[in-house]
């Protein structure tokens, strides 16, 4: 396995991620104890995008503390996670050692992970694209550790909702950051958590947006195969004040559906 040496976003995203594991494992919006209770970490999506794991073996990129590996892991997947965070690598082997659950969790940047491996599925979701500022790395990452006929599966909020200020004017609702990146990242001086919006860490988070051209041109220049791709009019979080609650629990929507707020991509490598 190798890593990458550290540049100055992934030092502060990793210190950043590193703070948030113990809120978050604390946190309702986790529930720790409904998934010690039996419960999984997994949506509606995510389950339909994977199907049946059982007996497949399943590399997890950017899994945070474990609940969505340890999930897979539940249902009968032979389970890797991996992370950058080194706190939220060692939270997630001790709930592994916790639960008895078979899943095995590294730590490493994604873009530069090398198992020495091969998997029948890679998957990777919600939230996970906007803190790489490079997707050419990332998907030669899933290509490498995809075995021929293996598939990819990401579910992913839309990028359109990466413009939008999430605090409103005296006009309404404006576009603060482009769609379209020009190679620097946004910053956030407070980045705070999104468990508790209250909460304040005193740490920076910087941040890139990935149009849906820039992904599916990633994996398909890496030599995968887009065998499906949908938008979706709900989110399974609310970054923005007017989003209302949908008809599935957890998720939401913007009244009269406008414009999408997530999507997935379906890959195969060949």
């Amino acid at each position: 396995m190798t890593t990458t040496a550290p540049t100055p976003w992934l030092a502060a995203n990793e210190a950043l991620w590193d703070a948030r594991v113990p809120l978050h494992a604390d946190s309702d919006w986790y529930d720790l104890a409904g998934f010690r209770a039996g419960g999984l970490a997994l949506d509606h999506i995510e389950r339909a995008g994977v199907g049946d794991p059982a007996g497949r073996s399943l590399l997890h990129l950017q899994c945070h503390f474990g609940l969505g590996t340890l999930s897979w892991a539940r249902l009968g997947a032979e389970a890797v996670g991996v992370d950058f965070s080194a706190a939220a690598v060692e939270r997630a082997r001790a709930l592994a050692a916790e639960t008895g659950l078979p899943a095995r969790f590294e730590q490493a940047e994604v873009g530069a992970l090398d198992l020495g491996r091969t998997f029948d599925v890679c998957f990777t979701s919600w939230g996970v694209l906007m803190w790489l500022p490079d997707l050419t790395a990332w998907a030669r990452t899933i290509a490498r550790h995809l075995r021929p006929g293996g598939v990819f599966f990401l579910a992913e909020g839309h990028p359109h909702l990466f413009i939008w200020d999430d605090e409103p004017g005296k006009d309404g609702y404006r576009p603060r950051n482009p769609y379209f990146r020009h190679g620097a990242p946004v910053v956030d001086e407070e980045a705070g958590t999104y468990v508790d919006t209250s909460a304040t860490l005193g740490l920076p988070q910087y941040r890139w947006n990935h149009p849906l051209s820039e992904v599916v041109s990633a994996l398909a220049g890496a030599g995968l195969r887009i065998t499906g791709m949908d938008e979706h009019p709900v989110l399974p979080w609310q970054p923005l004040p007017w989003l209302v609650p949908a008809d599935r629990p957890g998720f939401y929507r913007i009244p009269g559906d406008p414009f999408p707020l997530s999507f997935t991509v379906t890959a195969t490598k060949d």
